[in-house]
């Protein structure tokens, strides 16, 4: 985990890890990942979507994640934060790739609905319900 430019025990508080972009760029991909897992698994059909940032920063702001940004923050700070959330918590092995797929597969297919009316809107929704449930079974303080 050289890239990371933290030791394999890394310890953070959650305020360095949302401002992390090391940890960004690890959750980018993650988070691309488990939705496209997520939109096959629902639709039986390959995407490729990238995750828009302002999905992704809806779900910050619908999360108690925003309460530790401080200031004012653009849409791609925002999803950097996510991402950088995310991706740590992964790394912390405090989250597993099939844990995440399943959460969001959930509420992707009880939504699936708004999925071919408005895939923004439910793709910042399922990730504000990720969130919150991951916000609510960790201790995020960190």
């Amino acid at each position: 985990m050289v890239f990371l430019d933290t030791p394999n025990n890394f310890s953070m508080k959650l305020n360095e890890i949302l401002s992390n972009s090391n940890f960004a760029k690890f959750g980018d991909s993650l988070v691309n990942f488990i939705y496209n897992a997520s939109i096959f698994e629902v639709t039986q059909k390959l995407q490729g979507v990238k995750v828009w940032d302002q999905c992704l920063a809806k779900a910050c702001r619908n999360s108690p994640l925003r309460s530790f940004m401080g200031g004012r923050k653009n849409a791609g700070e925002l999803g950097d934060a996510v991402e950088a959330f995310l991706g740590y918590l992964y790394l912390k092995n405090k989250l597993v790739l099939f844990e995440m797929i399943s959460h969001l597969t959930r509420f992707i297919r009880k939504n699936s609905d708004l999925y071919y009316r408005n895939e923004k809107d439910l793709c910042a929704n399922a990730f504000s319900y990720l969130l919150n449930l991951y916000c609510e079974k960790k201790d995020i303080s960190t």
